[in-house]
């Protein structure tokens, strides 16, 4: 029996020492040296310009500075002549740019890289906190600072950059390619990318797949961690909002009738919080932390390359931090409670809202049904707010389209691992959902931890070395997406779980 416990043993340990070997091997990519000429000061000096327009998001649209937003528009024209006379600019909702860059062979599918032109507003009682004033497009120590430098300004103009460059070149795709610019991501792209996408269906264009602005480069993404890590967002959160309500008998504080609307209502937040849905570490997310696995140390690689028998231990640990626990289930925020008047009185009513951001696994039919069975009170009022949305669907990574962002990636941040993970913000990509079922959000932006407060945030930068990279990255994407387009999606297997105006 001893000597079977044993051969079990060996055999096992044999397994594991397989799987980590075979996950440490890692394809060398060779950096490309087709590299497009780019005078870096003068496109500095373009996207310092570019910050300078208050190009600000508000969710009254009556509030937007649309002069700002034109005074873009004829900037970028001046700015990149090839691209204004070689490719078909309309403007759509007249705020929006799609940009048509006709290719050589109609009949193969277009392909389609988006970003937005506006920006989020300072936050008030910050702007002393600045080292230089958000809009003035300062470059310093080797930084363009300013609102938009991160996101995402940076990525319109690299996306202007890389094209004028190939133009010069003469340069013309196989496949068409559009450009999409909304003006309003920031506040849900109700008018500029969802418009857009209207446009494009309307015309009966169905695309080979579409780029959007997305997830960075991350430096030092996990402790101990060998390489930065590019995570390219597969699909994105879903977002409900749930206005809880209880009431109770009110009166005098001295007097108390029972248990209050307020307690009530604690009582029922509390559940929710201790009570989150589950937590799974399969389909994305374990593509995700495989991924990542192959550049971290032992005994990291040894656990991850074997999650099929760690898998228990992994999710605990994986649940304890909050940056991973909500890269694996539905995550549940209480983020407003109103009730009472006077600190004698005892309030008739109480209201909180509960906000949950929804892991693809889930619908918002789901995440219903588990607040009310887990409060479990027909006391307690549960209403869904509007402006929910589903989870987008997952886009494979065992398809071409994801095979040659991944290779592109690589050929400009040769050190970087390269894994696909999930957007728990939400980008104008879903309003395209309807023109291919191939969406991948990536910025080719370099971010370190402290990096990552700056987007939305303040002393937004951007250092002018990765912005030379980012020109090089859309330049060397476009060229390797449109050169070979017969691609047979039959042969890759989705191995994961489930100037013309245009206005409406």
């Amino acid at each position: 029996m001893v000597l079977i416990y044993s051969l079990v043993l060996i055999l096992l340990l044999s397994v594991f020492a397989f799987w980590t070997f075979f996950h440490s091997r890692r394809k060398k990519i060779a950096a490309t040296s087709d590299k497009i000429p780019v005078n870096l000061d003068s496109a500095v000096e373009r996207l310092s310009r570019v910050i300078q327009f208050k190009t600000i998001s508000n969710h009254e649209v009556h509030m937007i500075d649309g002069a700002e937003f034109m005074a873009m528009h004829d900037f970028l024209e001046e700015s990149f002549p090839l691209v204004h006379q070689m490719l078909k600019r309309e403007k759509v909702n007249i705020y929006s740019l799609l940009f048509t860059w006709e290719g050589r062979n109609p009949d193969l599918k277009p392909i389609m890289l988006t970003c937005h032109l506006d920006v989020v507003p300072i936050e008030p009682g910050t702007e002393k906190d600045w080292i230089y004033p958000p809009f003035q497009g300062k470059v310093a120590e080797n930084y363009i600072y300013g609102r938009g430098t991160m996101d995402v300004q940076s990525g319109v103009m690299a996306i202007l950059e890389a094209i004028e460059g190939l133009l010069r070149q003469n340069y013309q795709p196989e496949q068409t390619v559009y450009i999409g610019f909304g003006h309003d991501e920031e506040i849900d792209g109700e008018y500029g990318a969802q418009e857009i996408s209207r446009i494009l269906e309307a015309r009966g264009i169905q695309l080979e797949f579409l780029l959007d602005e997305g997830l960075p480069v991350v430096d030092e993404l996990i402790e101990g961690i060998k390489s930065p890590v590019a995570l390219v967002g597969v699909a994105e959160k879903g977002y409900l909002s749930i206005e809880l309500t209880a009431e109770s008998d009110g009166g005098h504080s001295s007097v108390p009738q029972g248990k209050t609307a307020i307690a009530k209502l604690g009582e029922a937040i509390h559940k929710l919080e201790i009570n989150p849905m589950p937590a799974r570490l399969d389909g994305l997310a374990k593509s995700t932390f495989y991924s990542i696995g192959a550049a971290m140390p032992y005994p990291m690689r040894f656990i991850l390359a074997n999650m099929w028998f760690f898998k228990g231990v992994l999710k605990r640990v994986l649940t304890k931090i909050p940056a991973t626990d909500a890269s694996i289930r539905t995550t549940t925020a209480a983020t407003i409670f109103e009730s009472g008047i006077k600190d004698n009185l005892i309030p008739t009513k109480a209201k909180a809202v509960v906000n949950f951001r929804l892991h693809p696994a889930d619908t918002v039919d789901d995440v219903v049904n588990h607040v009310r069975k887990t409060i479990n009170d027909p006391q307690i009022s549960i209403v869904c707010r509007s402006g929910f949305i589903n989870p987008s669907k997952i886009s494979a990574i065992h398809s071409e389209p994801y095979e040659k962002l991944r290779t592109a990636i690589r050929q400009i941040f040769e050190e970087v691992t390269v894994t696909p993970s999930l957007m728990v913000g939400a980008t104008d990509a879903r309003h395209y959902s309807n023109l291919t079922d191939y969406i991948y959000r990536f910025s080719p932006l370099r971010a370190g931890k402290d990096d990552l407060d700056r987007v939305h945030g303040t002393n937004e930068r951007l250092s002018i070395d990765n912005y030379a990279e980012m020109i090089q990255f859309y330049g060397r994407f476009i060229k390797s997406s449109t050169l070979d387009t017969s691609i047979d999606q039959s042969k890759y297997s989705n191995k994961m779980d489930k100037t013309e105006t245009v206005a409406v």
